[in-house]
């Protein structure tokens, strides 16, 4: 419930246009890059976002987003983009029409996530909304010597 009325509230509030002033861009990203860094960090896993502007309009960017185990950040996506539609939130879905980055930089697997011969096959964490993405895009993928 709590998450509903969080989607809620941010579908509500007035849309920043692209022509945003300092202090609506300042207080869109501590309060909102905040929130996404608190929520998508977890046992084991540091998420951190520079550079977070828009989220309020249909397209999100950000300049660096890295992820982060005990070993250290095992990825960095850099000059990424988000365009989504937050209606769909009503109704829990994340419509994800384009992710993209200029740039993805995987130098290692994260902790944990080592294969073994009992691997079992990929799957998707449950989530508490379905998930659409219509477009994934990277300019630039540099894989680790480690991945090989």
């Amino acid at each position: 419930m709590r998450r509903f009325l969080l989607a809620l509230a941010l579908c509500l509030l007035p849309i920043a246009g692209s022509a945003q002033d300092d202090a609506e861009t300042e207080r869109d990203r501590d309060f909102l890059t905040a929130f996404l860094e608190d929520n998508l960090s977890g046992l084991g896993r540091t998420v951190r976002i520079e550079g977070f502007r828009g989220a309020l309009s249909s397209r999100a960017i950000f300049d660096e987003l890295t992820i982060a185990d005990a070993g250290g950040v095992w990825i960095t996506i850099r000059d990424g983009a988000i365009a989504w539609n937050r209606s769909a939130l009503l109704s829990g879905r994340v419509e994800i029409r384009e992710m993209s980055a200029a740039e993805i930089d995987l130098p290692r697997r994260p902790a944990g996530s080592g294969a073994t011969a009992e691997a079992s096959g990929f799957s998707l964490p449950e989530l508490p909304v379905s998930v659409d993405i219509g477009t994934l895009r990277a300019d630039r993928v540099v894989l680790g010597e480690a991945l090989f």
